[in-house]
């Protein structure tokens, strides 16, 4: 079990070779497939309140993509700390469909990406732009 999930981490570092040096990027793994809603309200949670900025994404999401790309552009910028900021990659997580529920009865909205900053969803990969277009994004992080 040790070494297939030791793999499984190896192959998802390879994969995001794009990213900046040093971004630690972590994919939570629900190993149990019976997985309880509560089990999923306290992982969601506890994610939210963990980070100042929390993404809940999949990989291949062209909207998830766009938001990641700004706050990788204000990391690189220094306006947030790469420990401040975490994606959580749901497509491969067993509770993936959970994970989207919950996140609707939090924010009204399934879709990914739900992007939380300071414990408050300001939407997906659109609102981030347009967000950070007008001067807000950055006002958001303080």
């Amino acid at each position: 079990m040790r070494r297939s999930l030791l793999t499984l981490t190896q192959s998802l570092v390879r994969s995001c070779r794009d990213w900046p040096t040093g971004l630690k990027v972590r994919t939570c793994f629900v190993l149990n497939r019976n997985t309880t809603m509560a089990h999923v309200k306290t992982l969601v949670d506890s994610k939210i309140a963990d980070k100042k900025v929390i993404i809940f994404s999949k990989s291949y999401c062209p909207f998830c993509t766009k938001a990641k790309h700004v706050f990788l552009r204000l990391i690189e910028e220094g306006k947030l700390s790469s420990d401040d900021y975490e994606v959580m990659e749901i497509e491969n997580n067993p509770d993936c469909d959970a994970i989207q529920n919950y996140l609707q009865t939090v924010t009204g909205a399934r879709s990914v990406p739900r992007v939380f900053i300071n414990g408050k969803c300001i939407g997906g990969g659109d609102d981030v732009v347009a967000a950070d277009k007008a001067g807000e994004l950055v006002k958001k992080l303080l």
